[in-house]
């Protein structure tokens, strides 16, 4: 739950860039049309133009088959790249699987921007489910993700915190054999969305499938920061954050390292890098899936999903004084508060992600104690109280016997507290 800090600090990462791509992959968008016609292609594209106020540019282009009417490149101001947009029929199977009587494919096509691929894509999607065009659902083939339009709209039109960076990747984990016990089943990890992004997808190996939370934990921790900051060549070893080493290894090298029953072992058609042990010497980082297990440490998180979290916390400041102030000092739940803490005494030193017990509340402000004892920070011990207000935090949690509860789980939160109450 702690020691998040400033992984350029420790980490040692090269300016070097051996793991991002001259061209990103393709992002493709197939958005389910509800409605008996196929839609038009000025019909589409005033949709577009009229959501966004501003005239587009249009360009007819070849369609890619015989049963696809119509095919355009379309240039909008704030997308850094082009779109071609087409429609095609929608199969029988798919239009019972929407539960619809009757509709059509739009199809969307682009090039992620690199530099910035989640604003990129967030800014497709809300342009698809927030311009008129009778949208049911939208799937990213990349990922093989569907958004129904509710989600839609919460998460793409109508939020104001961007998505997570997790929504651009989808980690998948195989185990094998199937039929024997977890500590006898290795693990395989393995990221797939990140070559749209202009990077190489990531890996983890040979795992002992007792870690496979774990393994996935600093997979997707590392796809994040790859969004952020370049790796290090192979070999070299880097921090995910207090003793979480690893280091990175070619895709061939790691494969000829498995057994004969262990799962990953095919061919790949992407660019793909493992996490190994940081003296690269085993498949996969044991010291560091261990250290996360034993739960004293967490892996880093990228300053954007910090400040998401950070905006969360403080948007639903009031829900947590009041689940604080309901639940007092019970034995059964408790609020905890996350506050990045800089070392006073040492001005080069990164800041520590501290987690602070919640035991008073005072008006809109609250009494924490100090959960842990730092890894980094110098200047509090475990125990130690201060006074948090809500410019303080970056993240906050209700620890219930359900589980974890945080600020995007209002609802969860409020039905929690009438049953407590009750």
């Amino acid at each position: 739950m702690t020691n998040n800090f400033n992984i350029i600090e420790f980490a040692g990462l090269s300016d070097e860039r051996p793991w991002e791509l001259q061209q990103p992959t393709p992002t493709d968008l197939r958005a389910i049309v509800i409605g008996t016609d196929l839609p038009s292609m000025e019909a589409v594209t005033k949709a577009i133009a009229t959501y966004i106020g501003d005239s587009i540019e249009v360009e007819a282009i070849e369609p890619p088959s015989k049963d696809v009417p119509w095919a355009a490149r379309v240039r909008v101001e704030g997308l850094p790249t082009d779109v071609i947009l087409w429609v095609e029929p929608l199969n029988e199977p798919a239009r019972e699987a929407a539960e619809i009587e009757a509709g059509c494919v739009l199809a969307l096509q682009t090039m992620l921007h690199t530099g910035d691929p989640l604003t990129h894509f967030s800014n497709l999607m809300r342009l698809l489910a927030g311009a008129d065009l009778n949208i049911h659902s939208i799937c990213d083939l990349p990922t093989g993700r569907w958004f129904p339009q509710d989600i839609l709209e919460q998460v793409f039109v109508s939020d104001e915190v961007e998505p997570p960076e997790e929504i651009l990747w989808i980690t998948r984990l195989v185990e094998a054999p199937e039929d024997a016990e977890p500590e006898e089943r290795c693990a395989w990890v393995s990221t797939h969305g990140l070559t749209r992004c202009g990077r190489v997808e990531l890996e983890m190996l040979g795992v002992c499938a007792i870690y496979s939370s774990e393994a996935v934990h600093i997979v997707d921790g590392l796809a994040a920061l790859t969004l952020e900051t370049s790796l290090p060549p192979a070999g070299q070893p880097m921090s995910l954050g207090s003793n979480l080493l690893v280091s990175l290894m070619p895709c061939d090298n790691a494969i000829a390292m498995l057994k004969e029953d262990m799962p990953g072992r095919e061919d790949r058609n992407i660019p793909t890098v493992v996490i190994a042990s940081s003296d690269a010497t085993s498949v996969y980082p044991k010291d560091a899936v261990e250290t996360l297990h034993q739960g004293d440490t967490a892996v880093v998180r990228t300053m954007r999903s910090t400040e998401r979290s950070a905006k969360l916390a403080q948007d639903n400041w009031e829900l947590l004084l009041k689940a604080s102030s309901q639940i007092g000092e019970s034995e059964h739940a408790g609020c905890m508060v996350q506050i990045p803490w800089e070392q006073t005494d040492n001005e080069e030193a990164p800041r520590e992600y501290l987690w602070f017990r919640v035991v008073e509340v005072l008006g809109n402000e609250v009494v924490g104690e100090l959960a842990h004892q730092p890894s980094i920070v110098t200047t509090l011990t475990e125990g130690q109280k201060e006074t948090i207000t809500v410019q303080d935090i970056t993240d906050w949690v209700l620890m219930t016997p359900v589980g974890p509860m945080g600020p995007g789980d209002a609802d969860a939160i409020d039905e929690f507290l009438t049953q407590f109450k009750n």
